[in-house]
């Protein structure tokens, strides 16, 4: 009796094991009984991890997703981070950017390290991430890096030619670099890239955003506490445009992306 109830179990256990399977290899429904818009829901999901993973030759073992890693915006923002914290009132005159520059031309990229305070560096920080780290997972490290730092440099120029009595820091004219280089990049790639309507949506609440946040600090507090350098802005963000139509390419599709998205 004993062994007739444990193969009983044993078959109700198989049957239910069997069932799960089967549940698992079935389209899901969603809550309006539309298989339709899960399977919306699952490209989407898939266009997500194909843009953050490459797929590589691994010899004999054959081919394997590897994550993409933003090396250079996390390097970038690990520095600036350090910087603040560790920069003292010397090592700040060394690296900000002035004017008076004769010789000392690493102060074209360094001042794009240091930060007045932690809301400075907090808005900056953020920034970069949201606008650079899928740049940089599809144009790759080098080019993303150039774009920065041809972007920062224009930006101290413009500076150093139409406000030569200021001085400059932060990371602006670098984050305007990247976020001009959006441009290039949608147009070299608009149909391989994925969520791109989204992209541009949220590129353009973006700008018109800080737009707007200028517009009132310049009229509320007369650009003053803090100072914000308008030409170090429009100097990256044209060069950005310029530099990602230089050296920007057409990435590869790896998959067919979805045509609404």
């Amino acid at each position: 009796m004993s062994a007739q109830l444990e193969s009983n179990n044993a078959s109700e256990d198989n049957n239910n094991s069997a069932k799960d399977v089967r549940l698992l290899l079935l389209p899901e429904t969603s809550s309006d009984g539309n298989p339709a818009s899960v399977t919306s829901r699952c490209e989407l999901q898939k266009n997500f991890i194909d843009d953050l993973t490459l797929t590589v030759d691994v010899g004999h073992v054959g081919r394997k997703r590897v994550w993409r890693v933003p090396w250079f915006i996390l390097l970038l923002c690990f520095m600036q981070i350090s910087l603040h914290w560790i920069a003292n009132e010397c090592m700040q005159r060394r690296l900000i950017f002035k004017s008076e520059w004769t010789g000392e031309y690493w102060r074209l990229l360094t001042y794009m390290l240091l930060h007045s305070d932690y809301w400075h560096l907090t808005l900056n920080i953020c920034l970069q991430c949201f606008i650079g780290i899928c740049l940089e997972m599809e144009q790759g490290h080098c080019r993303l890096a150039a774009v920065y730092i041809v972007g920062g440099a224009a930006g101290s120029l413009a500076n150093a030619w139409l406000k030569p009595h200021l001085l400059l820091m932060g990371a602006s004219a670098g984050v305007y670099a990247m976020l001009g280089s959006h441009v290039p990049h949608l147009v070299l790639n608009f149909s391989q890239l994925s969520h791109r309507y989204a992209r541009i949506a949220s590129l353009c609440i973006l700008f018109l955003s800080d737009v707007g946040f200028t517009s009132y600090h310049f009229c509320h507090n007369h650009n003053r506490s803090p100072r914000i350098s308008l030409e170090a802005h429009i100097g990256g963000g044209v060069a950005g445009i310029l530099c990602g139509f230089v050296v920007y390419k057409r990435v590869r599709p790896s998959i067919q992306r979805a045509s609404y998205f």
